[in-house]
């Protein structure tokens, strides 16, 4: 069975059912931005001839269908194939699915009967929604998911609606606290000031960072859009964050904060139009309600789940409202283990134990463990019989699984019940939500995961686990960074804009602590097992 690449030229012997990606990346080192996820499109290829598997869920969800493509991670060979390669794989390195949407920028230039301008303002000016205003900025925009480790952004073509590049940089503040609830306690002993000014620099630096790549200033940017978590989110503004560290952990600020970047205390991108959007309640912030906003405009058929997984998961019941909670699923989603590295080069992302011996995933010289990578691990002795449903090892284990010996990277007793306290966590989360609707795992259409980490969950782990419903995996699908998605589509169409304002007014927050029946289906969700009823 042979594949003919166009337009190298190149012909290659193959095995019937081989991914694309996998022979692609091979013979013409192929680029696959998300991983082979399935969220980006950066993979997309167009069959020319020859026999592959049907189309998938999420090619069918990213539209590379109707535009004659697939996506290489997601088609199998059948037979001789001829395949085209793009000269030019499209920017897709840290952001997840884009929907179809109607490019209508929020940001237009003034016209010069524009009686909202002051006659002494010079031009060029440009009109955020009908309100002008004095800007050097050109017809650019810069989406940011302000994230508490890392902060994801992407300049934006508003002519063309597309990406020009795509990037990361890590939060500097970081340096003050690892996780939110630290954060928050520096910024009640006073340092909330501090930590704004470096969520502002994290931003600014990633936007010079980007500018360099796509060679233009930081002044040609006209409009930022910006979306976080509800900590973040209050940090960002210099807001007291007082009503977050107690019950009910409200939101200092719930509305939409909109102006000039330069009165929020940005000193490279003060040219541009700021926009953030809100909270919704709790730790449910403007992040999940990002993701939410690219669901529906997926038009994801109804009843589903989505769920933002991370250290504090999201998870959002989508049906003719919908129901919205947070789960504290701690330090195991970051891989703060002892093996742990989280999600950089080297860090194992799969683990299979086989009769031969443990067989582990991993991009070049293996450094430490994920956290996708320790739920591999502990789906894996819980399919072998070395892992019970209570989180013991078994005895022949002697407390770890020593997955490899130089450097030691292995999975402790204390490492499955971190894990176990996480998937409690997320498990009371949707289950109290689907109880609420009286709703049945079978009547579940989908079971949609958000964010990085939740991109690279295997989802027969999740299942096997009990972190997700147990569903048919085929009704498990990986959207990406949709928060950031979300935040482009907020630049780039009105129609997403006044879709949020729907959406947060009929986003219902249930407090998981207040529900009577937390405790118990939280213990229920500390056994490592299927969930095979509802």
């Amino acid at each position: 069975m042979r594949v003919r690449i166009l337009p190298v030229g190149m012909e290659v012997e193959v095995d019937k059912g081989e991914l694309l990606s996998d022979i692609l990346s091979r013979t013409v080192s192929f680029p696959l931005p998300c991983g082979g996820a399935g969220y980006c499109g950066g993979c997309s290829v167009r069959v020319l001839e020859g026999e592959v598997t049907p189309p998938s869920r999420e090619e069918q969800l990213i539209g590379v269908i109707e535009k004659g493509l697939r996506l290489a991670c997601r088609t199998r060979v059948m037979g001789d194939v001829a395949v085209e390669v793009p000269r030019i794989t499209p920017v897709a390195t840290v952001s997840g699915m884009m929907p179809r949407f109607e490019l209508n920028p929020l940001i237009s230039k003034s016209g010069p009967r524009d009686m909202a301008l002051p006659r002494s303002l010079p031009e060029p000016s440009l009109s955020f929604k009908g309100i002008a205003f004095r800007s050097g900025g050109g017809e650019i925009g810069l989406a940011v998911d302000l994230g508490t480790t890392n902060i994801s952004g992407s300049l934006l073509d508003l002519r063309s609606g597309r990406p020009m590049v795509e990037g990361f940089a890590r939060n500097p503040q970081v340096s003050r606290g690892a996780d939110v609830i630290t954060r928050m306690e520096k910024a009640l002993e006073g340092e909330g000031e501090v930590l704004k000014g470096l969520a502002i620099q994290g931003i600014e630096d990633l936007a010079s960072k980007l500018c360099k790549a796509a060679d233009i200033r930081e002044d040609d940017i006209s409009i930022v859009s910006v979306v976080g978590n509800s900590v973040m989110h209050a940090l960002l503004l210099g807001l007291p964050v007082d009503s977050l560290s107690v019950a009910p952990f409200e939101p200092p600020l719930k509305m939409w904060v909109s102006g000039p970047a330069e009165e929020a205390g940005f000193e490279k991108l003060s040219e541009s139009w700021l926009v953030v959007p809100p909270p919704l309640a709790g730790f449910v912030g403007s992040d999940a309600l990002s993701d939410l906003i690219v669901a529906e405009m997926l038009e994801l058929e109804r009843p589903y789940l989505l769920i933002d997984l991370g250290t504090n998961t999201e998870v959002m019941l989508v049906t003719d409202d919908v129901l919205t909670t947070s789960a504290p699923a701690g330090s195991a989603f970051e891989s703060n283990v002892p093996s742990g590295v989280g999600g950089v080069r080297g860090a194992i992302n799969r683990v299979r134990v086989t009769e031969g011996g443990i067989e582990v995933e991993v991009e070049g010289r293996p450094v430490g463990l994920s956290g996708s990578g320790l739920i591999s691990a502990v789906a894996e002795m819980l399919r072998w019989g070395l892992l019970s449903e209570n989180g013991r090892m078994s005895k022949e284990l002697e407390g770890r699984l020593r997955l490899v010996d130089s450097p030691r990277i292995e999975v402790t007793q204390r490492d499955v019940r971190e894990v176990q306290k996480a998937v409690a966590a997320v498990y009371s989360a949707w289950r109290i939500l689907m109880r609420r609707k009286g709703l049945s795992y079978e009547d579940l259409k989908g079971v949609y995961l958000a964010g990085t980490f939740g991109s690279h969950v295997d989802p027969s782990d999740a299942i096997e686990i009990g972190l997700i419903p147990s569903v048919d995996p085929g009704k498990v699908i990986s959207l990406g960074n949709t928060a950031l998605s979300g935040a482009k589509l907020f630049i780039l169409s009105e129609d997403a804009f006044n879709r949020f304002n729907k959406l947060y007014s009929m986003a219902t927050y249930v407090d998981l602590a207040r529900d009577p029946e937390f405790s118990d289906v939280f213990i229920e969700g500390t056994y490592l097992r299927r969930r095979l009823h509802s």
